[in-house]
Parts: structure tokens; C-alpha cells; sequence
């Protein structure tokens, strides 16, 4: 199956040019994100800390002064030291995928600046494999995932309501990079193209005419007679 390609990118830019344009966006996107990422990674370092000493210090009470009515409010901080980690391993994951499709996109505007499509394939996979794992995400999004508690959902927030909008955020953005997939992965052809890399696949039924050696055409000229 062939992949259809673009001859241009957003009706204004050629491929090259859009490839650049895409990496520069996507370099500074990256870099905001990762920022953004190491802030709420101490935060919640911060939070889980505090709910572990709030804990800590809820049994010692119960322990001393032994109440059990007290001990639904110990069950709570456990819970919200549980969601706390959880917020805070996803939150590692996703900067160490941050990391990567930023490498990944520096490696790109070399690639495209320098006409060398080796340094573009990292990109291509990187991108396809973000894609994919965002339209799976869609389908294993639970009431109490922890990227749903990111994103400022809670107990109190209409279900349907959350879904729609991350369903429509999420096929915005799958449509958004696919097209970005696709430039530069027209680019990265195009390349391969010009390079001399993709070769034409003849019929083997078709047997190529072969020539006639010279040595023939001798033989076939001393052959003939001469006219006196």
C-alpha cells in the first residue's frame, strides 16, 4: 500500500520549508512543556510529602489516644497519598516522553536544514507512536485516572461532560499531528526520492530487448558483397 504524499505544506510553505517550521514550533512547544512538567513534578514531590507526614502523624494520634472514629479520616490521607503518587509516576512518564520527542525534534530541524533524511525517521516513529497511544488513551480513561485528576477533573464534575471535551481535545489534536506527520514524512520521500533510493519495479513477464552486440554488425557488414 502506497502512502499518498503532499506537495505542500498548508497550501503556502514547501515541504522543506514546512518541516523547518513544524521543528522550530515544536522545539520551543516541547521545551514550555518541559518546564511546565519539572514545576508540577515538585509540586506534587511537595504534596505527597506532606500528605505522608499528615498521615504518619494521624496514626500516632489514634495510637496514643486510641478513638475509632478517627480512623475513616487515616483511610482518606491513604487514599490521597495513593492518587498523589499515582499523579506523580504519570507525570514522570510523560517528561520522559517530553524528553524524547524533544531530541527527537532537534535531530528533525538538523535533518530538514541539512537535507538529510536519516536524522527525520527518529521524528516519524516518535510521532506515530504518540499518536497511537493518544487515540488508545481515549478508551482507557477510568472516573478515577489520575490524568482526569490533572486536568482539573473531580468527583463533582459531570462525567459526560468530561469525556466530550477530552474526546474532542484529543481528535483535535490526533488530526492536528497526523497532518504534521504527514509533511514530514513527505519530506522524508521526497528526499529519498531525489537521492535516487526508490527504484521503479518492472514486470518480469516483460523480457527487455537485447542488443545486438557489435561484433554482430562485423560480421553481418563482411558478409555482404561488394560492388565493383
Amino acid at each position: 500500500m502506497k502512502l499518498m504524499l503532499l506537495s505542500n505544506c498548508m497550501f503556502h510553505f514547501s515541504l522543506r520549508q514546512g518541516t523547518i517550521v513544524i521543528a522550530i514550533s515544536q522545539i520551543f512547544l516541547s521545551g514550555f512543556c518541559m518546564a511546565v512538567l519539572v514545576l508540577a513534578l515538585a509540586h506534587a514531590m511537595e504534596t505527597r510529602e506532606m500528605v505522608a507526614i499528615d498521615t504518619e502523624d494521624a496514626l500516632e494520634r489514634e495510637a496514643l489516644e486510641e478513638i475509632s472514629s478517627k480512623h475513616l479520616n487515616t483511610k482518606r490521607m491513604d487514599m490521597g497519598h495513593h492518587k498523589a503518587t499515582e499523579e506523580l509516576y504519570l507525570l514522570y512518564c510523560v517528561l520522559v516522553v517530553t524528553v524524547i520527542h524533544f531530541i527527537a525534534t532537534v535531530l528533525l530541524l538538523y535533518g530538514a536544514a541539512m537535507n538529510n533524511r536519516h536524522f527525520m525517521a527518529p521524528w516519524i516513529m516518535v510521532k506515530m507512536t504518540e499518536l497511537v497511544a493518544g487515540v488508545i488513551s481515549l478508551f482507557l480513561v477510568q472516573e478515577n485516572c489520575p490524568f482526569i485528576a490533572l486536568i482539573g477533573g473531580n468527583a463533582g464534575a459531570p462525567k459526560l461532560l468530561l469525556k466530550i471535551i477530552l474526546g474532542v481535545t484529543v481528535f483535535i489534536g490526533t488530526m492536528v499531528g497526523l497532518y504534521l506527520w504527514f509533511v514530514v514524512y513527505s519530506t522524508y520521500k521526497s528526499l529519498e526520492i531525489k537521492k535516487g533510493l526508490t527504484h521503479e519495479i518492472h514486470d518480469p513477464k516483460k523480457r527487455p530487448a537485447t542488443p545486438l552486440p557489435e561484433n554482430s554488425k562485423l560480421r553481418a557488414s563482411g558478409t555482404q558483397p561488394f560492388e565493383v
